[in-house]
């Protein structure tokens, strides 16, 4: 795959993201994932153990510098884009050493945290009215962005700012650069939803939270308005299968189960939409828990195949016996005997 890339006359995009083997911030493993986005295959991971790096919140960033010197320094690679969540060390670092690369921000990234503000916002006295605009606020953060140019971040910033005004149903004027509303005349559920009133306690916290936080204007200036990392999530619920976080694993499971749901992936990213008999195409409706009651539509997908993966076990092996494991995370304390450690235990509680 890297000789195919390397053969390219443009530079390539890669989108990159980190998981953690398990939840919340003691994690012992962090793996880093590039995608490039072009092809939908991923051409560098990089497993990165906790006290290689001085604790689980620094892993991502170390993870994310091993792949960019792999891939730009040893393999050459002209890098044009790269597209990451909303990490801050990894914006500071990129900032500071990758001057000539381009970075942008996955959208469904802001729109996430986003819609956590705006969902606690709905739940607090007299702001229960929201609750019926946060999906058409999240829907023309979207819009926001994917409908404008990367050049032009102020418009950008016009666009999304207009939403105060649509939400009260004022639709002209809005700002210099962005002066009205682009939709028709509403019809339907769009024009029977309850407008909010300019006076209400709430249009305060809203102005305060879409306008004038100045991390999130940031975010939406910087944000992609072409590729996403869509594709690295549909991997990370990949790798679950390989390598559950409710299971530990040694360094080397966790690099070759990591390998494994790799070269799955790349197998399976080309597959097709199914069809029926008939030539129609095939759709499935879910239900999601975090949509709450609100339903998705998905494509079918043609079956996975595994036929690549057996082949590449002594492979594997022989990437494992060079890579440097580094010692284990209890390595770095000292171990008492178990006479000793009897001899010193005392129970919390009084016996009976």
């Amino acid at each position: 795959v890297l000789e195919q890339i390397k053969n390219r006359s443009s530079g390539i995009v890669l989108a990159g993201d980190g998981r953690s083997d398990s939840p919340g911030h003691s994690a012992k493993y962090g793996t880093y994932t590039m995608l490039e986005l072009p092809a939908n295959v991923i051409i560098d991971m990089q497993l990165v153990q906790s006290n290689e790096v001085g604790g689980a919140s620094h892993m991502e960033k170390e993870g994310f510098i091993r792949s960019v010197n792999f891939l730009g320094t040893q393999q050459g690679l002209d890098i044009d884009v790269i597209i990451t969540d909303r990490h801050v060390q990894l914006r500071k670092w990129i900032r500071e050493n990758l001057p000539d690369v381009q970075h942008l921000l996955d959208v469904w990234h802001v729109a996430k945290g986003l819609r956590k503000k705006l969902v606690a916002l709905s739940k607090e006295k007299d702001c229960t009215d929201l609750k019926e605009w946060i999906d058409s606020i999240i829907n023309h953060l979207y819009w926001s962005v994917m409908s404008t140019d990367s050049a032009e971040p102020n418009l950008v910033e016009a666009k999304w700012t207009s939403v105060l005004n649509h939400i009260v149903n004022i639709h002209t004027p809005n700002n210099e650069l962005f002066p009205k509303c682009e939709h028709k005349r509403l019809r339907g559920r769009a024009a029977r939803k309850k407008w909010l009133k300019p006076c209400k306690y709430v249009l305060y916290i809203l102005h305060k939270t879409l306008a004038t936080t100045t991390y999130l204007i940031r975010d939406l200036k910087q944000a992609s308005n072409r590729e996403q990392t869509s594709s690295l999530e549909a991997f990370h619920s990949l790798l679950n299968h390989y390598a559950p976080k409710m299971y530990a694993f040694s360094y080397e499971g966790q690099l070759c189960r990591g390998l494994l749901a790799v070269m799955h992936f790349n197998e399976n990213s080309g597959r097709t939409q199914q069809s029926t008999r008939s030539g129609e195409l095939q759709y499935a409706v879910s239900l999601p828990k975090w949509k709450k009651g609100g339903h998705t539509v998905r494509k079918v997908l043609e079956e996975p195949t595994f036929g690549k993966l057996y082949f590449f076990h002594f492979s594997i092996n022989l990437y494992v016996d060079v890579r440097d494991v580094p010692p284990p995370l209890s390595g770095e304390y000292q171990r008492p005997t178990k006479e000793t450690a009897v001899s010193q235990f005392k129970s919390r509680y009084k016996s009976t």
